[in-house]
């Protein structure tokens, strides 16, 4: 990024703001971001880009989503004909499951019903012997558990606390929800971060002005694995990234992806929470509107 910007930055040390006048050296990088220890602010990549350009972090989001991807090393893709088996319990749905769930994330039923009878990501199952709801796709590529009062799973031998549990042999960086693809030909797409939102998302059909496909990355630093990227090609694709640091990185990359696989998209920074914890402040019915679904 700061290449992009023509940032010249030392390998170490502290250095001169490229934002401000600042005869004092007074910057570093720390964590990834270049930190202004005499302003106390701090700029990640989408915020160097934004301070360089004089525009917002929303700003900087939409033009970056327009420009080529870079050409960035990576780690490369697992093979998805070479991983350990996914092994996914047997996961059932009953009235009362889905129940629960809408009322423990704070949404219509009809997101649950949606998701588990419609699309067929959603089922309930024990995992790590908790009663919990586990988001997986039909591919069996990848599955995801929360427990269903809503804590966390606590730390074990291998695995710190944590709010969802990974099942072991999964792909993380699989788009839950995008083999509904081709069931769904030519509606667009709305791509939301983590198993709340994607299920909000369900939830918001129910009052959205067309049809849209619900899809969902389960982790801000994950890449769209390259096997999922032709399911975009030719999709309108919307992205409703989470207001933080992890969530406007993770927009960027989707973005740039996506628009090389042939998608065309629409990236947009929701404001005050995350998708799930606007709809438990204003209701589906608002939130729809709000965004223009």
């Amino acid at each position: 990024m700061c290449e992009l910007c023509g940032i010249d930055l030392p390998e170490s040390g502290v250095f001169s703001s490229p934002f401000r006048e600042d005869n004092n050296p007074s910057c570093d990088v720390w964590n990834e971001q270049i930190v202004d220890r005499t302003t106390n602010e701090r700029f990640d990549v989408i915020g160097v880009f934004a301070a360089h350009n004089g525009i917002t972090n929303r700003e900087a989001i939409r033009t970056l989503a327009k420009m080529p991807a870079p050409t960035v090393p990576s780690k490369p893709e697992p093979l998805l004909t070479q991983r350990k088996q996914l092994c996914i319990p047997p996961r059932k749905h009953r009235r009362d499951n889905l129940e629960d769930l809408a009322t423990l994330r704070g949404i219509n039923i009809t997101g649950p019903i949606r998701a588990a009878e419609t699309f067929e990501t959603l089922g309930f199952a024990m995992s790590c012997g908790f009663n919990c709801w586990i988001l997986s796709d039909a591919r069996q590529y990848l599955a995801e558990a929360r427990r269903m009062d809503g804590k966390p799973f606590p730390a074990n031998d291998t695995l710190s606390e944590r709010k969802s549990h990974t099942l072991p042999g999964s792909v993380k960086s699989w788009p839950i929800g995008i083999e509904c693809a081709n069931t769904l030909h030519g509606s667009p797409i709305v791509l939301c971060e983590g198993g709340p939102d994607y299920l909000t998302a369900c939830s918001l059909l129910q009052f959205a002005d067309r049809e849209f496909l619900p899809v969902a990355m389960l982790g801000a630093g994950q890449q769209i694995h390259a096997t999922a990227l032709p399911l975009f090609r030719g999709r309108h694709v919307r992205i409703l990234a989470h207001p933080d640091n992890a969530g406007l990185q993770a927009a960027t990359r989707w973005s740039a992806q996506l628009i090389q696989a042939g998608a065309t998209i629409a990236p947009e920074q929701l404001l005050g929470g995350d998708l799930n914890d606007l709809v438990k402040q204003h209701g589906e019915k608002t939130v729809a509107k709000e965004l223009n679904l």
